[in-house]
């Protein structure tokens, strides 16, 4: 390693007994060379290992990646040429590691104890790429690779004759498949991706390599990964592993290899860092300011900024950081704005300006990314900085004023019961439920049950249960509004949902819509992601200053005229945001509008549940409903509906309020992928 790279000098620390050579190896980027820092084990066993990659990174603290690189013992397969391992090819962990010396014995013998984490995923990427060259026919520029920058003399590297590269089978010498076939080039390495196994065991035995290698799928073995990997887990550094392939873990094992198989493995490292960017350095502010967190922390930070590109930085900054920090002089990039913070302190709230900015970030990210985020912040706020008791509130104060700013002019996120109702395809008096419970009034984070199949007979006692256990997550809202929307196919999208009951089993059960917002969804729209364009289009146009509904009434008469005019003056009007049907989704008329408007991205749609024209008196009710804000709509088709629900039955159903239908379909909610709600 020391021949490959450039420039590299003599170190030592005080207090450390290891001699360490700083260099560059060349990255991605040209002029921006990786900076290194080599170290040798004095003994080759994880205990060492482990031990040595806490004194290195004692020392130099800034370290990002640990690579574990040298030699192996690969496990052979003529039988299989495609996996083949021959000396001196080179063994890339692109799987990780498998711990078989730290095992647990069960019923079909040992199985390692947890799964080896850690694994840098930036040099895995890299890894992929070089694996798909090499499926492709393009190989690693070996003769460049193998060149030591400073001229040392590499003749005692040279690779041994195919004469010394020798498989045994019970004592008997078995060729190696053609190079053709297993894909070994002439006279230079074959690169493998896969596992390594790693543990205090130096294997002699070809029989106990097989059963390993059968067991843990591995390719190679070795005996000082498993110590790195758990040097480096306590401080969020990384790992990787390149093995040069020196014998075959059997008997006959020597030395022959070991001078080639090392600088095969050195050789590999370094076209795989000159494949991948320089690892991030979070300076120092110019004045020299102490950073707020080591440099692991910062840069898992960085790796989630880098993830949330929808997300408007300005907006953030002003949030997190404006009345502290001075502007930043030009747009910059979310991993930029928390650099320039890093060396900041804390107001009188005790909370840096660097959490508060992780924390507007995850507030305003996608559904995963901002649960990472929010983890982060927890994680250094409760083990580093001491003020993991202030999070939580902070938290609440900045879904709080998100809530109140909404989303772009959008209504805020409320807590709600939603519902799928499918019927089942083979039995018609079956159906499959599926509920979501949106436990508070912040971001839109519904959490998921299992589907349930049940029959339409005993569809309102499933809708009770879900409603009593949405009840029992919203015990402590207080006042807080909740609502219950119903996600239907269209072959249900005209029930009379908002009348089904509560309190069954007793004398007197209780409508939803008296308790409850009741609105339904398009099923079929919210799974078909080619639709989703022009429905956020128009969702927002709704809410675009003045928000107001800009209504497209369905036909007077059925039959009077042809849909098409009607649905292309629809398609051609993208300002348009609301439909009230000319007839009920029954009558071919009505459900004509409806799939209409579905498909044109219409977000609400209203309707009278009865067949036939839409009746005079309803349609001014209706036009009185959609001439108010859209934010009260929905509270306004309760009203009626709740009027209606006081009245004797014999009156109730000639009330307007028993009939009315809303189709209120916010696209930001949507339960196939809840990353859109900021």
């Amino acid at each position: 390693m020391r021949t490959l790279m450039a420039g590299p000098q003599s170190v030592r620390r005080q207090d450390d007994p290891n001699e360490y050579r700083v260099g560059h190896l060349d990255s991605a980027e040209p002029g921006r060379p990786h900076r290194a820092v080599l170290v040798t084990l004095a003994d080759g066993d994880t205990r060492n290992a482990a031990a040595t990659c806490t004194d290195m990174l004692r020392s130099f603290p800034h370290v990002r990646c640990v690579i574990m690189v040298g030699i192996a013992g690969g496990v052979p397969a003529p039988r299989q040429p495609q996996e083949h391992v021959r000396l001196g090819d080179v063994v890339v962990a692109f799987d990780g590691i498998v711990d078989y010396g730290h095992v647990k014995q069960g019923p079909s013998g040992a199985e390692p104890r947890r799964p080896v984490s850690g694994i840098s995923m930036d040099l895995r990427r890299v890894a992929q790429r070089i694996q798909a060259d090499q499926f492709l026919g393009k190989t690693l520029d070996w003769a460049k690779l193998l060149t030591s920058p400073d001229d040392y003399p590499m003749a005692v590297f040279a690779r041994p004759p195919d004469s010394a590269d020798q498989v045994h089978r019970h004592r008997r010498v078995v060729p190696h498949p053609d190079r053709a076939v297993s894909g070994h080039p002439e006279g230079l390495p074959k690169v493998h991706f896969g596992a390594v196994g790693s543990a205090d065991v130096l294997l002699k035995s070809a029989d106990l390599r097989d059963e390993l290698a059968a067991r843990h799928r591995v390719l190679a073995f070795e005996m000082e990964t498993a110590g790195v990997a758990a040097g480096v887990a306590n401080r969020g550094v990384n790992w990787f592993v390149v093995r040069g392939v020196v014998d075959y873990c059997d008997e006959y094992k020597n030395d022959v290899w070991h001078h080639y198989g090392s600088l095969v493995a050195a050789g590999g490292v370094r076209g795989i860092l000159a494949q991948c960017a320089p690892f991030p350095v979070w300076r120092l502010e110019p004045d020299g300011a102490r950073k707020l967190l080591p440099d692991p922390e910062m840069d898992r930070l960085r790796e989630y900024l880098d993830q949330a590109g929808g997300v408007d930085g300005t907006a953030v900054w002003q949030a997190a950081a404006a009345n502290m920090v001075a502007p930043l002089p030009e747009p910059a990039t979310l991993a930029e704005m928390a650099v320039s913070l890093a060396g900041q302190n804390a107001g009188p709230d005790r909370i840096p300006p660097l959490v508060a900015f992780a924390e507007h970030v995850a507030a305003r990210a996608p559904h995963r990314l901002g649960g990472q985020l929010r983890a982060w912040t927890d994680r250094v706020a409760r083990q580093i900085l001491h003020i993991g008791e202030l999070i939580p509130d902070y938290r609440r104060a900045v879904e709080r004023s998100l809530e109140s700013q909404g989303a772009d002019g959008r209504p805020p996120i409320r807590p709600c019961l939603l519902i799928q109702i499918e019927r089942d395809g083979i039995e018609s008096g079956s159906c499959q439920v599926r509920y979501w419970i949106q436990r508070q009034a912040s971001r839109w984070d519904p959490e998921p049950t299992d589907p349930q199949q049940t029959t339409f007979r005993e569809l309102e006692k499933v809708l009770q249960a879900a409603i009593r256990h949405a009840e029992s997550t919203w015990r402590d809202l207080g006042d807080e509004p909740v609502e219950i929307e119903l996600l239907l196919p269209a072959n249900l999208i005209n029930t009379a949902v908002e009348w089904w009951h509560t309190e069954l089993g007793t004398a007197a059960p209780v409508p939803l819509c008296l308790d409850y917002r009741v609105v339904v969804r398009s099923l079929d729209r919210m799974r078909r992601p080619h639709r989703q364009r022009f429905w956020n289009q128009r969702w927002r146009s709704l809410w675009q200053d003045p928000s107001q509904h800009r209504v497209h009434w369905g036909r007077p008469e059925q039959g009077e005229d042809d849909l098409g005019p009607w649905a292309a003056q629809l398609r051609e009007d993208r300002n348009l945001t609301t439909v009230v049907l000319g007839s009920s989704p029954d009558d071919e008329s009505g459900g004509e509008e409806l799939q209409a408007a579905l498909r044109a991205g219409i977000p609400v749609i209203l309707w009278d549940h009865r067949p036939g024209p839409l009746d005079a008196k309803v349609a001014g009710l209706l036009g009185a409903l959609v001439a108010g804000p859209p934010e009260d709509l929905a509270d306004g088709v309760r009203i009626l509906r709740q009027n209606a629900g006081l009245l004797a039955p014999h009156e109730r159903d000639q009330h307007p309020g028993r009939h009315l239908a809303l189709l209120w379909d916010d696209p930001d909610r949507n339960v196939y992928d809840t990353g859109v709600q900021p």
